[in-house]
């Protein structure tokens, strides 16, 4: 399976500039049989939707849904990450696998740092990663509070050093991933992982993930 790990869409992150249907299916044209949706989950779009009157953690799942939907009708499987920013800096982390329970109490987790998620990140089973970590403006964090870094990021407006990531990777022992930081149309379908498993939910990528069973690309 062909499956991208770090994909946006304009209904909930601000920069993203394609919508949920028009992402999804350019992504099916692409040739992908999966994607996550990992929209900006931060203080700072929880307050652009409060000050629309809208409860944020509500609009974050509608807009995750209207991607799911349109898997269905493209025949492209859908799932639901994060891309978490903290309070106390810039850093962008994202994350695998966390329910919607854990989710929901999303100003908490904004208050944290890496060191207290990466503790609750352990108790509930779910997957941590730095992304992009030698971008500008971003503090590379102590490898042991994560599960994995961003190795490849796509987005072409960055300088991700993503050389850079794969040997830090490596000489932590961090688990490597990749994704396009897609957020319009020429960034669809520019990295991403290949697997021989079947990756139906959250699950069964977080499965594949914790097993390194995966090729970049």
């Amino acid at each position: 399976m062909k499956i991208d790990l770090h994909v946006h869409t304009s209904e909930i992150s601000a920069c993203g500039m394609l919508s949920a249907e028009d992402t999804v299916r350019l992504y099916a044209e692409a040739g992908y049989d999966a994607i996550v949706i990992t929209n900006h989950f931060a203080a700072y779009n929880k307050e652009r939707f409060e000050r629309a009157g809208l409860d944020f953690f509500s609009e974050y799942m509608k807009g995750y849904e209207l991607a799911r939907s349109a898997g269905e009708r493209y025949g492209i499987t859908v799932l639901c990450g994060f891309e978490l920013r903290f309070n106390r800096n810039e850093n962008d982390y994202l994350v695998y696998g966390m329910d919607e329970q854990t989710a929901s109490d999303c100003s908490s987790i904004f208050a944290m740092g890496p060191r207290e998620f990466s503790a609750l990140a352990r108790e509930k089973d779910f997957l941590f990663y730095q992304a992009h970590p030698f971008r500008n403006n971003m503090t590379v964090v102590y490898p042991g509070y994560l599960f994995g870094i961003e190795i490849k990021n796509g987005n072409p407006r960055h300088d991700s050093r993503n050389d850079i990531a794969a040997m830090w990777a490596e000489k932590y022992g961090l688990h490597g991933i990749a994704g396009s930081d897609c957020h319009q149309t020429e960034d669809v379908g520019a990295s991403g992982i290949i697997t021989g498993a079947a990756v139906r939910n959250i699950n069964d990528l977080v499965a594949v993930l914790k097993s390194s069973d995966y090729t970049i690309i």
